[in-house]
């Protein structure tokens, strides 16, 4: 395939193109040669029915990993609800719903866990102080501390390591599937498929070079806001109640809309599920957990003074 691209005003492009197919000649006086040709949109359904695999063409994201859990999940899940509900956006947010609440047990445990080292994070200034001269023996007494208190500290990273091939299959499908082409929600949201552009800056920002601004993905930087502060109560962390945000707002800007939709959606389920776990276990008293009974093995003695059974 060959063709020509020409800049158009506002980084527009005009792309045409050529499609010439090659065939080997050996040299004999008659040849035959027997293909099929396929033109048309890359519609995971259209192709998997030739039942030729051609629906491989399509970019889903890593085969090994990525790939099933789009073509056999997240597409499969989009159209039953599409079915019903044919607006994208709304599609998406059902989505967004559905994998909190199968997230929610690994969530509802990694909240507690972090509510227990707010509660502990005084415990854990006195050891830094009591220790600063001793890092070693500080970090052994902080570990003694979260297992006194059956606090893990690592809690919090299986939601997240559960979510990264999600959200980057998501990435693949809405960047391969054609459904989702040009396939609007609400205002400016036109195509769920490309980043959602709600200002231009006569400029490019330095060093990140921006300078279409994404609506849903400030929607997204700010609802991470909130959640961030919510969870971070060490000092020490302060600066990532800001700096975390911004960054991730700065890197979703140019992710399609569907994606930041749907990240920002999971944040407000999730600033929801922390306010009821604050509420219901703020008054909670912090109370370390009883070791486990150790059980004894050893022989019997039978002595005439103990009971025996009757045959």
């Amino acid at each position: 395939m060959e063709g020509t691209r020409i800049s158009m005003p506002d980084n527009g492009s005009l792309e045409s193109y050529g499609i010439s197919l090659k065939m080997p000649y050996r040299g004999e006086q008659i040849e035959k040669s027997i293909f099929k040709v396929f033109l048309g949109p890359l519609q995971h359904g259209e192709l998997k029915s030739y039942g030729t695999s051609l629906e491989k063409i399509m970019s889903l994201g890593w085969a090994w990993l990525i790939r099933p859990i789009s073509e056999y999940i997240m597409l499969p899940i989009f159209t039953a609800i599409h079915y019903v509900i044919p607006n994208w956006g709304l599609v998406i947010i059902i989505f967004s719903i559905l994998i909190k609440v199968a997230l929610h047990p690994l969530s509802k445990s990694q909240m507690k866990s972090m509510k227990k080292m707010q509660k502990l994070q005084p415990l854990m200034d006195e050891l830094r102080e009591k220790y600063k001269d001793d890092p070693q023996k500080m970090n052994q007494s902080i570990m003694n501390l979260y297992k006194e208190y059956g606090v893990n500290p690592a809690g919090g990273c299986l939601p997240l390591l559960l979510q990264m091939p999600i959200m980057y299959a998501l990435y693949s499908v809405f960047r391969g599937a054609i459904e989702l082409r040009q396939a609007n929600f609400v205002g400016w949201i036109t195509d769920l498929s490309i980043p959602d552009v709600i200002y231009r800056l006569p400029f490019k920002l330095p060093l990140v070079g921006i300078q279409d601004i994404s609506g849903i993905a400030v929607l997204m930087g700010v609802t991470m806001f909130f959640q961030t502060k919510m969870t971070t109560k060490d000092p020490r962390q302060k600066a990532m109640v800001w700096m975390m945000p911004i960054m991730m707002t700065f890197l979703f800007n140019g992710f399609p809309a569907g994606l930041n939709l749907y990240y920002t959606v999971f944040n407000i389920l999730s600033i929801g599920q922390q306010l009821l776990i604050n509420k219901q276990h703020d008054d909670e008293p912090l109370r370390k957990i009883e070791p486990k009974k150790k059980t004894h093995g050893g022989i019997f003695k039978f002595t005439k003074d103990m009971p025996r059974l009757k045959k």
